[in-house]
C-alpha cells in the first residue's frame, strides 16, 4: 500500500519557493547543496505540517527578496528583520519564527564622544539607543546602509565607530557595548494569496501544538551553543569593581562536582564554573565552608555568603534560605541505588540526607516518614544500603561511581534511568545588591555551553594515568578485563615465541651436529638419534624383513689419490643419490671416515643383502672408473649403532683385503 500511494502523495505535494539572504546567520548554504540554520530547520519542520516541499532561492539583499515576493517569483519570505510595513503588498503570519536581540558593536578603542553609528535602512527603530548613549556617555549620528556587508566593511575600515545589527553571530570578535529590544522574524506572504496565509497559520498552530519548544531548541542549537555576549551596564561594572571579592558557598562537595585533588586544590565542575566567573567578571571568589543546610541558612542571614554555587532552581524551597535562584546552568539526574539480588520489600526503607533538596522534593513525597532513614551524607546513605540498614537511596548519576568507590560498596547497583531531574542554578542572597542577581544571570547565559559537561568528563578520566587496578576495574570493567587479557596474551605470546625460538635454535644446532659438513648428508649421530623412528617406519611398511647397516667404502687408485684429494667427493654424492633410489634403502648417511657411506637397508636374509650390495657396487663402478668400491654389512638387531658400524667397517676392510665386492660381518665365536 505504501509503495502504491506514497509516490502519488509525494507528487501531489505543493512546491513553494522560499527567499532568503545568505550571510544573515538565519538561513544559509554553508556548502554547495547543504542548507543549515535556525530558520532552515524551522521551515523544514513546518513543511511537514504544511504538506509542501520548499525550495530556497538566494537573494542579494532584503530589497531584492521583497521585489521577488511582490513579483511572485518567491512564495514565502521568512526572517526579514525590520519594519515589514515597508512592504505594503505583504502580510505576515500570526506566529513568530524566532526572536533575536539587537546589539551595538563598537571598535575596541571606543571611548565615547560624538560617534558615527551604522544602521540598516530596514531595521526597527531602536528607542533604547538613546538610553544606551546616555549611560555610556556619548552622542551619535546614524549612517544608513542598505547592505549589511557594506556596513561591516565600513566598520572594519574604521569609517564607523560602531553599528546596530541583529545579534545573529554571538561568536564574532567585535566588542558588544549594549543590547536592545528584540527583532521578531515572521513569514511574509503576498496579499494576493490569502489561502496560503491561512494554511501557514494553521500549520504553525499544529507545529507549536506538538512542538511547543521548537524555537527554544533551535535557539539553543544555533545561538546559545555559540555563547551569548556578556554586556554589562556602567552601574553593573561599577558594582563589580567596588565589590571586588565575593564569598561563595558550595553544597555538593562530592566528586566530580566539587572535591580536593591529590595536591589539595579544589577541582571539579563547580570549581570550573567559579573559575570562569572570576575570569569573565574580573572578581575574586573566596569559598565559605558549609557543612549543613542549617549552617548555610545562618551564614546567609548574617550576610557572610553572597551566593551559593549549586542550588536547585526552586524559588519556593530557596525562599526558606533567603536565596533567589538564577537561571539554571546544569541538570542533574538522580538514580536509585539498591543492593545486588536484594528482594523487593513491600515497605522499603530509603536512606536520605536530611535537609537536601531531593529529600524534600522527592523522597519525602514518595515514602512515609517511618520508611525514611536520615544520614549526614551520601557516603553514609550508600553504606546504609550496602549493609542492609536501608533498601534504597538516590544520588546524582555522575557521583555514583565515586561514592561506591569511596565506601567500597561493590555490592550495590545503580539504575540506568534517572528517576527525577534537578535543575541547578546559582542562589543569590536576597540581602545582596539586586545588580548581583542580574549580573549572574547574564554570566550564565554567557558561559560556554559545554563548560560543565566537559569538566565532568575531564574529572572522570583524570586519574586513569595512575593505572590503579581498583579504579580501572570499577570504572572501566570491560576495558580493564580486556586489558588483562591483552597483557596475558602478550605474556603467553612472548613465552610461546621464546619457546619456539629456543626449539628452532636447538633444531638448527641438532641439524648442524647431525649433518656431515663435507657431503651435506646425515651422519652417524643422526642415525643414532632417529634410529627408533626409522625402525618404526620400516616395521609399519614391512613387518617381516631384516634391517642391516651397510657400509660402502670408496678408495681411489694411487694415481688419482696423489693428484686430487677431493676425487671422492663427486662419486660419493652420486653414489648417495643412486642408492637413495633403491627400494631396499631406508636411510643414507655419511660415514665417520672420508669416502664412506652408511646405509640402513632391508632384506629378507643376509644372502639377499649380500647380493644387493654386490649389485650396487657393480652399478657404481661405471660411474667412476678411477674409484674402487667395497661393502661390508652387519645386522642391526642386538647391537648398538656404533658397534654395528664398527662391525660393518671390519667386514668392509676384510672384503678389501680379499679383493671381493661385499662381505657380511661374522662373529668370531660363531
Amino acid at each position: 500500500m505504501l509503495n502504491i500511494f506514497l509516490p502519488a502523495r509525494m507528487l501531489a505535494m505543493e512546491e513553494l519557493k522560499v527567499g532568503y539572504v545568505p550571510g544573515t546567520g538565519f538561513l544559509d548554504e554553508d556548502k554547495p547543496g547543504h542548507m543549515r540554520g535556525n530558520g532552515y530547520e524551522y521551515m523544514e519542520f513546518l513543511s511537514g505540517f504544511l504538506g509542501a516541499n520548499f525550495s530556497y532561492i538566494p537573494c542579494v539583499n532584503w530589497w531584492e527578496a521583497g521585489a521577488k515576493l511582490e513579483n511572485h517569483e518567491i512564495d514565502l519570505l521568512p526572517a526579514m528583520p525590520g519594519n515589514y510595513r515597508t512592504l505594503p503588498f505583504a502580510v505576515r503570519t500570526d506566529h513568530v519564527i524566532a526572536r533575536f536581540p539587537m546589539e551595538l558593536v563598537v571598535q575596541d578603542d571606543f571611548s565615547g564622544g560624538h560617534v558615527h553609528l551604522g544602521t540598516l535602512d530596514y531595521n526597527y527603530p531602536t528607542p533604547n539607543l538613546s538610553k544606551a548613549a546616555q549611560e555610556h556617555g556619548f552622542t551619535y549620528e546614524l549612517v544608513t546602509f542598505s547592505d549589511p556587508t557594506d556596513m561591516k566593511r565600513a566598520f572594519d575600515a574604521h569609517q564607523l565607530d560602531g553599528y546596530v545589527h541583529p545579534l545573529l553571530h554571538p561568536e564574532k570578535n567585535g566588542r558588544v557595548l549594549a543590547l536592545f529590544d528584540r527583532v521578531s522574524y515572521r513569514l511574509l506572504v503576498h496579499r494576493d494569496r490569502p489561502e496560503l496565509l491561512a494554511k501557514l497559520n494553521a500549520a504553525q498552530d499544529n507545529l507549536l501544538l506538538t512542538q511547543p519548544n521548537i524555537r527554544t531548541r533551535l535557539n539553543d542549537k544555533y545561538e546559545r551553543a555559540k555563547g551569548f555576549p556578556l554586556v554589562l551596564s556602567p552601574a553593573e561594572k561599577a558594582y563589580l569593581q567596588e565589590k571586588g571579592t565575593f564569598h561563595v558557598a558550595v553544597l555538593m562537595r562530592t566528586k566530580p562536582y566539587f572535591y580536593q585533588d591529590e595536591q589539595g586544590n579544589w577541582s571539579g565542575a563547580t570549581q570550573a564554573l567559579l573559575n570562569q566567573l572570576e575570569q569573565d567578571l574580573g572578581v575574586a571568589i573566596e569559598l565559605v565552608e558549609v557543612n549543613s543546610a542549617d549552617e548555610l541558612r545562618h551564614l546567609i542571614t548574617r550576610g557572610t555568603v553572597d551566593f551559593v554555587a549549586d542550588v536547585p532552581c526552586d524559588f519556593s524551597w530557596l525562599d526558606n534560605f533567603g536565596l533567589m535562584p538564577t537561571q539554571s546552568y546544569l541538570e542533574i539526574g538522580y538514580v536509585p541505588i539498591t543492593r545486588h539480588g536484594a528482594p523487593r520489600s513491600r515497605a522499603p526503607k530509603a536512606a536520605a540526607v536530611e535537609g537536601n533538596f531531593e529529600t524534600a522534593a522527592f523522597i519525602m513525597t514518595q515514602y512515609p516518614g517511618e520508611q525514611i532513614i536520615s544520614r549526614n551524607s551520601w557516603e553514609e546513605c550508600f553504606t546504609a544500603v550496602g549493609s542492609g540498614t536501608a533498601d534504597i537511596t538516590y544520588a546524582p548519576r555522575a557521583t555514583v561511581p565515586y561514592l561506591m568507590e569511596a565506601v567500597s560498596a561493590y555490592n550495590l547497583s545503580a539504575d540506568t534511568e534517572s528517576v527525577f531531574l534537578e535543575a541547578i542554578s546559582l542562589g543569590v542572597a536576597k540581602e545582596a545588591n539586586p545588580l548581583l542577581w542580574q549580573i549572574l544571570d547574564k554570566e550564565i547565559n554567557h558561559l560556554p555551553p559545554h563548560l560543565v559537561s566537559e569538566s565532568l568528563s575531564q574529572t572522570a578520566h583524570e586519574n586513569v594515568h595512575q593505572l590503579n587496578p581498583v579504579y580501572l576495574l570499577y570504572h572501566y570493567p570491560l576495558q580493564a578485563v580486556l586489558m588483562i587479557f591483552l597483557i596475558m596474551g602478550l605474556i603467553a605470546g612472548t613465552i610461546y615465541y621464546r619457546a619456539r625460538r629456543h626449539d628452532r635454535q636447538l633444531s638448527e644446532l641438532e641439524q648442524l651436529a647431525c649433518t656431515d659438513s663435507r657431503y651435506q648428508l646425515p651422519n652417524l649421530r643422526y642415525l643414532e638419534r632417529h634410529r627408533e623412528q626409522i625402525l618404526r617406519r620400516i616395521r609399519r611398511e614391512q613387518k617381516s624383513v631384516h634391517v642391516f647397516l651397510v657400509l660402502f667404502a670408496a678408495s681411489p687408485t694411487k694415481e688419482t689419490a696423489f693428484h686430487d684429494r677431493h676425487a671422492l667427493d663427486g662419486p660419493l654424492k652420486e653414489a648417495a643419490r643412486l642408492l637413495a633410489g633403491k627400494d631396499w634403502t631406508a636411510e643414507i648417511a655419511a660415514g665417520t671416515m672420508t669416502g664412506e657411506l652408511l646405509c640402513l637397508c632391508i632384506a629378507d636374509n643376509p644372502q639377499m643383502m649380500l647380493n644387493l650390495a654386490a649389485e650396487s657396487i657393480t652399478d657404481l663402478t661405471p660411474e667412476a672408473p678411477n674409484i674402487i668400491w667395497h661393502a661390508g654389512f652387519c645386522p642391526l638387531a642386538g647391537f648398538s649403532l656404533a658397534q654395528v658400524e664398527e662391525n660393518a667397517a671390519l667386514a668392509c676392510q676384510e672384503a678389501k683385503e680379499k679383493n671381493i665386492r661385499a662381505k657380511l660381518w661374522q662373529n668370531a665365536h660363531s
